[in-house]
């Protein structure tokens, strides 16, 4: 038998976009700490969906190890000098 999937938002850590429809469903994409089947929590990068009748269903996304979070911290603060270079 499978074992049953469950993971633990740990922190909420940021919202990056949110957009609500018009049936009331909410969709946003969220940077979170989730622990997933009890294991060592990850950074997680994923599409989030709350109904209007309150439940929250996970989508696709990705999930980062600390250190694959500061390379891509790192990655992103080259980009920004090319965009703010003068």
């Amino acid at each position: 038998m499978p074992r049953e999937f469950k993971y633990e938002v740990i922190k909420s850590i940021a919202v990056l976009s949110e957009n609500e429809s018009s049936t009331g469903a909410v969709y946003s994409k969220e940077l979170n700490l989730i622990s997933y089947n009890d294991a060592e929590p990850v950074y997680d990068i994923r599409n989030w969906t709350k109904t209007a009748a309150g439940e929250r269903r996970m989508g696709k996304g990705i999930t980062l190890s600390i250190d694959e979070l500061a390379e891509l911290k790192d990655s992103l603060d080259d980009l920004e000098d090319l965009f703010f270079a003068e």
